[in-house]
């Protein structure tokens, strides 16, 4: 019966449909070829999510065969995969009638997949593609990138990226941060231009004009300004980079402030040295273990008045006077077992062929890389040595002289503020000590006559001059004060500063007393003068003149008047003269 009906549906179908069902069914052979083609998976299913297409790359990553799935409830196969991110994203474009794109693991196959679903009429097309390796890829670039980012930001060294055409500062990191001072937000709204000292900006403009060049590498050393104001000095290097969507600039700034400065320091200490050694008034040397001058400083020639250059390879001893070289040569020797020796003043030749009294010092640095020798420091210090002997002769003729007299004769060590005095101290002033301090000296000074006495002495000492005498009154031991001529003769060294002052202190307290009983009786004569020239002068002329009256011819009342006249001027004469007697007494 079926066959008959399959028969008369044959015999009856129109030839217009055949052609119509042949082009239906080559269409959807079509469509079918066009999906199985595709290089995603494809499926589809119904409202009921019955499976109505399923695809090789579908059968190829979920291991289950067209055969398996055609017909059956999607969610019936994959039941693990209803509680998933699958079911929820179908659900909503089928009842939204959207289309869908999401991302989901399926822990079945150990792969992601992104899928894509849209609704189409009476079914929901879903195409899927395995992203694992993808996924792998990009979770690696975000380890490498958060990786890079660490080294960038956690990086010890200052970096910055900036904009090659705006000059801004577009990211930092932590160490440019903690160097400069600034936060992270404000250095992404300044330019480098901002870094920069203000005098500093047009060098700037003109490295990045000429210098600065995309692409390649270019490194300088510049100054900076940090927030707080202060300016470092950094090497930067910098290159090109791609960062976002453009070529920016990465720079690395090395913060070199101390070595600048250590630099600078150690140029300015060698300038020093220069100084020292070439300009200064001290003679240096090289030698070696046998006294052989390696080398010698300039100032021979303004010391000694010969060129540095004549002494390299003599010995230093050759110079050195025959009746000083024996000790000088023991003291030298010392070296052996200390690092370093002060020799005693010995005598060294000239160009002139006169011997020079020189102090020296002497520093075994043979192990030092630089030096590889023994260091002698030398200074000339013959006005010295002479004014010592001056000194010396000067206090042995005192010492003579104190034996001889009975002023007291001191001698003051400015350096350590002792004065040794002779025994006239004891024998004109009472005084049971013969060495006291400048102190005591100064308060048995009457406090009249000190500050004048320190003044002379102060100007003496500014004026470079070596003799001094002054006149004060002295204290003595039972709190009396003699007056004193005081003559002392002072030492400089070669500084020209005071070491020592020798004096003579004389008594003159009689002469003084002699000097103002002189003056006293000056005075009184002087005053009588000046009475003889006024009081007395007035009556002597009235008396002279009464007697002139007496020689004429005069009455008797006139008589009687010139006579009281004149016993009144007599008596006025009287007083006068006993006035002047009083004075003279």
């Amino acid at each position: 019966m079926n066959n008959n009906q399959n028969e008369q549906k044959t015999v009856i179908c129109h030839p217009a449909e055949k052609s119509f069902e042949k082009e239906l069914i080559a269409y959807k052979q079509k469509i079918a070829n066009i999906l199985e083609s595709f290089t995603d998976a494809f499926f589809e299913v119904d409202l009921k999510w019955n499976v109505t297409f399923w695809n090789k790359e579908c059968e190829r990553i979920l291991s289950k065969s067209r055969e398996e799935m055609l017909g059956r409830n999607l969610w019936e196969v994959f039941s693990k995969a209803a509680h998933l991110k699958f079911y929820t994203e179908y659900s909503k474009a089928i009842k939204e009638n959207i289309a869908v794109r999401f991302q989901e693991y399926v822990p079945s196959k150990k792969i992601w997949v992104e899928v894509s679903a849209f609704p189409s009429g009476e079914s929901l097309s879903i195409y899927f593609k395995d992203i694992t390796e993808w996924k792998r890829i990009t979770r690696q670039l975000k380890k490498e990138k958060k990786r890079y980012y660490d080294l960038f930001n956690r990086s010890p060294v200052p970096q910055w990226l900036y904009d090659f055409d705006s000059l801004r500062i577009l990211q930092v990191n932590d160490a440019a941060v903690r160097l400069y001072g600034y936060t992270r937000k404000e250095f992404m709204r300044m330019t480098i231009k901002e870094l920069r000292p203000v005098e500093d900006i047009g060098a700037l403009t003109h490295v990045l004009n000429n210098e600065v060049i995309k692409g390649r590498f270019n490194s300088s050393v510049v100054r900076h300004l940090k927030k707080n104001g202060d300016i470092i000095y950094v090497t930067v290097n910098g290159n090109s980079v791609f960062f976002g969507h453009g070529n920016v600039r990465l720079v690395m700034a090395v913060d070199q402030t101390e070595q600048i400065r250590a630099e600078l320091e150690l140029a300015m200490s060698e300038q020093r040295f220069k100084a020292l050694v070439q300009d200064g008034s001290d003679l240096i040397g090289i030698l070696d273990d046998q006294g052989n001058y390696k080398y010698v400083s300039p100032t021979t020639r303004q010391i000694l008045g010969i060129d540095a250059e004549y002494f390299i390879g003599k010995n230093a001893f050759d110079f050195i006077h025959p009746v000083d070289r024996p000790a000088t040569l023991a003291e030298f020797s010392r070296l052996e077992t200390e690092k370093q020796v002060k020799l005693a003043p010995f005598r060294f030749l000239n160009a002139q062929g006169e011997y020079r009294w020189i102090e020296t010092i002497v520093t075994d640095m043979s192990r030092d890389p630089a030096i590889q020798g023994i260091v002698s420091n030398s200074r000339d210090i013959t006005a010295r040595i002479e004014s010592e002997q001056q000194a010396r002769e000067l206090l042995d003729r005192y010492t003579i002289v104190s034996r001889a007299t009975s002023d007291a004769i001191w001698d003051w060590d400015i350096g350590s503020g002792k004065i040794e005095w002779n025994k006239a101290i004891k024998g004109i002033y009472g005084y049971s000590d013969t060495c006291y301090t400048e102190k005591w000296w100064e308060r048995q000074i009457h406090p009249d006559d000190l500050a004048h006495v320190k003044n002379k002495f102060e100007k003496m000492i500014r004026l470079k001059k070596s003799k001094l005498q002054t006149e004060y009154r002295f204290r003595c031991a039972d709190g009396t004060y003699k007056c004193v001529l005081d003559r002392s003769f002072i030492v400089f060294d070669d500084q020209g500063h005071p070491v020592r002052m020798i004096g003579c202190m004389q008594d003159i307290t009689e002469r003084q007393d002699h000097i103002r009983a002189i003056e006293e009786k000056n005075a009184r004569l002087n005053e009588i003068s000046w009475i003889q020239a006024h009081d007395v002068r007035a009556p002597l002329a009235r008396i002279m003149g009464l007697v002139e009256l007496l020689d004429g011819n005069n009455t008797e009342e006139a008589l009687k008047n010139i006579f009281s006249y004149l016993k009144s001027s007599t008596s006025e004469l009287d007083l006068v003269i006993k006035k002047i007697i009083n004075k003279l007494d």
